[in-house]
């Protein structure tokens, strides 16, 4: 409806903006018609199906909103939507909405918009990066915190958190949010107490990605596709023009993704599959298990606790980070170069700064005693620990 208002022109004769008459004719808040304005344009220009279907009373205003939200978001989504020759396109996900609660189809929108432009999620996921800090500042009888986390780091923090957080006791009044803060302090404690924060070789948190071996697959071959590309500002070597997705139901639905449902992007799959466990678990044709085999780690225990040994802490320039804090990361890469996984091919790297060598194409390797790093253009970075006898073989 007001896409055809915004259309006509009605809406500059009582104001001056349509947002304005939007607000007074519905009788809603200034913020609620800039939503439902920006809901009408984007319907009108790329849902037109989903702004039928509405229309039609087939699926929910929220429906709609979730498919506009998350669907039309790059040029590479929009042709998807629009093209007759992908499976899943708009009229797929219409179908979707008419199955689907607001929740599970919120769910399902993010996975096809993760399977049909990847590099978009890839520079998100960069972007979120750089935007992640988080604040603790002393006020008025305790501390206010408030940040903002990568989906990867929020995800370890919800997990030890939950972890840590006891059911309530019958009778118990505590709100969640209540018990999640208590939690927090059961956390600081028990890395205080335990010493985590110190040399030892403690147990690392788990995260569970779940990851089709199809995917898999994608993942080494677009490794290899990026070592051929160009780079783009600020990111890790990517090819240029990245091909048209195969948008099946499969490769929509099952995309990688944490327990929750969560899509995973796959520069953090890249960095995730450096140093995790691999669980091998086959299904039949009904989803019945087959067969679960048996957990492998990329880098062994006795090889971790070796390049512990060798390292020490976080050998990126300027970085002394515990192994505590670290990861193990393959020198050569796993996929792309076919990298072992040996000792010689390890490198400890900190969880930051990890993330950080995948995300921004920086190559490692080994020049006599030291390790060398290299920027995505091939400059070395500056090491401040060059002739202090730290980088010992």
């Amino acid at each position: 409806m007001l896409a055809v208002v915004e259309a006509d022109g009605i809406w500059s004769v009582e104001s001056r903006s349509l947002v304005r008459w939007a607000a007074r004719r519905l009788d809603v808040s200034v913020r609620t018609a800039q939503a439902q304005v920006r809901l009408g344009r984007t319907l009108r220009d790329d849902l037109p199906l989903t702004s039928a279907a509405a229309a039609a009373g087939e699926i929910g205003v929220e429906h709609a909103h979730v498919l506009a939200a998350l669907a039309p978001t790059t040029e590479r989504r929009r042709e998807a939507l629009s093209s007759p020759d992908v499976e899943c396109n708009e009229a797929w996900l219409v179908r979707q909405a008419k199955l689907n609660t607001v929740d599970d189809l919120r769910t399902v929108v993010r996975h096809w918009a993760a399977a049909a432009d990847t590099e978009a999620d890839d520079r998100g996921y960069v972007q979120a990066c750089e935007r992640q800090h988080l604040q603790v500042s002393p006020t008025l009888g305790g501390y206010h915190v408030q940040g903002f986390l990568t989906v990867d780091v929020g995800q370890a923090l919800v997990t030890a958190l939950e972890a840590v957080t006891p059911v309530p006791a019958a009778g118990d009044t505590t709100t969640a949010d209540q018990r999640r803060a208590r939690a927090v302090g059961v956390l600081a404690n028990l890395v205080l107490d335990k010493g985590l924060a110190g040399e030892g070789r403690a147990s690392r948190l788990r995260l569970n990605v779940l990851v089709s071996y199809e995917t898999l697959q994608a993942v080494t071959e677009r490794a290899i596709a990026r070592q051929d590309g160009l780079p783009l500002p600020g990111l890790a070597p990517a090819t240029t023009a990245q091909s048209a997705p195969e948008l099946t139901a499969k490769t929509v639905l099952h995309g990688p993704q944490f327990e929750d449902g969560t899509p995973v992007p796959r520069i953090l799959l890249d960095r995730l599959a450096c140093d995790g466990e691999l669980n091998r678990v086959i299904f039949g044709p009904q989803s019945e298990i087959l067969d679960v085999g048996r957990a492998e780690r990329t880098f062994t225990r006795a090889r971790r606790n070796a390049i512990i040994a060798r390292d020490r802490h976080c050998r990126f320039p300027g970085c002394s980070a515990p192994p505590t804090l670290s990861e193990c990361h393959h020198v050569e890469h796993w996929a792309r170069d076919h990298g072992s996984t040996s000792v010689d091919n390890g490198i400890l790297l900190c969880w930051h700064h990890h993330g950080h060598v995948h995300a921004r194409g920086i190559e490692i390797h080994r020049q006599g005693a030291r390790w060398v790093f290299t920027d995505a253009a091939g400059r070395e970075l500056p090491s401040p620990h060059l002739g202090d006898g730290d980088d010992c073989a």
